[in-house]
């Protein structure tokens, strides 16, 4: 038979009410001390003891469901958004909370805000374009969502990563390699200007960065052999025969894949002949040679996410002060065998 919460109050020597107090998450606000509170937690995990969610949901009047809004408008879901929902997911269980996948067919806020109306989600993340437009679309929303991605819609929470500290570790490891001439090869728009960050590591370590700004780029939404085919195109046509750096910093690891079928037509080696550097670290360990990357920390973005979404669920953070309720993930650097020592003169 399922342990009850009366045994679980006669072991820890409580009432059955307080029992419920605590796993119900309310000892704090009932000032129920913390000696109390943790011998009661003490004895339900040594009873084995799990609270029923139906029963649960009834008195408390939520779901503890988080939903986490997946795709854009065109349905499109990219392959490392599942790294992250990996990270909403753990954070969530961690909690106590269950997470619904909710994919978007049309529109992908009015999907989101049904959700929320309908009280079908205590709380709502959103990867990627699926917040829409911005703040006004979710004005009348029970709690706003929290969207992952560099800079999200002005207005709503936003789970985010910052670049340089990632960028500026591989500088200086190209630094320390001998490296003097650096280039960043992507559209020089959105997502933090990672080229700008460069320049200015570069600059700040007395380096020089070529910038090629690709311009508008619209990366195919397909089979990683069609997005890398791509880039080898793009890159074809951009960059001039003789490459005036000696390492290479591309807009994501796609690119940088795209940019080793480039130099092995071109009869060059990395990283004898040029270091290549992603952004990502989403396929870059099982290329070949294993590509040094800059990791988006997809994971740690969707821990953040949980973790804000449940504070806005809980009221932690009043609806008054979400919009203002930004966090940055510092960026990690990863080195792998693209890179290497600077070639001879």
């Amino acid at each position: 038979m399922a342990t009850t919460q009366q045994q679980v109050a006669e072991l820890a020597g409580v009432t059955r009410a307080t029992v419920s107090y605590v796993l119900g998450g309310r000892a704090e606000e009932l000032r129920i001390t913390d000696a109390v509170a943790e011998r009661v937690r003490r004895a339900a995990r040594q009873l084995g003891y799990s609270p029923h969610h139906a029963a649960r949901v009834l008195v408390s009047g939520k779901t503890m469901t988080l939903g986490l809004l997946l795709g854009d408008a065109a349905g499109h879901v990219a392959p490392f958004w599942s790294v992250m929902a990996e990270g909403v997911e753990a954070e969530a269980l961690e909690a106590g909370y269950d997470v619904l996948l909710l994919r978007a067919h049309g529109e992908p806020t009015e999907t989101g805000l049904r959700s929320l109306r309908e009280r079908r989600v205590d709380g709502l993340i959103a990867l990627g374009q699926a917040a829409g437009a911005g703040a006004d679309a979710w004005r009348d929303s029970p709690v706003p969502p929290v969207v992952i991605q560099a800079f999200g819609p002005p207005g709503l929470p936003s789970v985010g990563l910052d670049s340089r500290p990632g960028i500026d570790a591989a500088v200086a490891h190209l630094l320390e390699l001998g490296h003097r001439r650096l280039m960043w090869i992507g559209p020089e728009r959105g997502v933090g200007h990672r080229g700008t960050v460069l320049a200015a590591c570069a600059k700040a370590r007395g380096l020089a960065a070529e910038i090629c700004d690709l311009g508008e780029v619209s990366e195919p939404f397909s089979r990683p052999d069609d997005q890398i085919g791509f880039w080898y195109e793009t890159l074809g046509k951009a960059l001039p025969d003789v490459m005036p750096a000696t390492a290479v910093f591309c807009w994501n690891d796609r690119a940088a894949l795209g940019l080793y079928a480039l130099f092995r037509q071109r009869g060059l080696r990395v990283p004898e002949d040029v270091s290549v550097i992603g952004f990502d670290d989403h396929e870059a360990a099982l290329a070949l040679p294993p590509l040094s990357t800059v990791s988006h920390e997809f994971r740690r973005m969707g821990a953040e996410a949980s973790r804000l979404a449940m504070r806005l669920a809980d009221g932690s953070v009043p609806r008054a002060e979400a919009a203002e309720a930004t966090i940055r993930v510092p960026s990690r650097f990863v080195p792998r065998k693209s890179t290497g020592p600077a070639p001879s003169p």
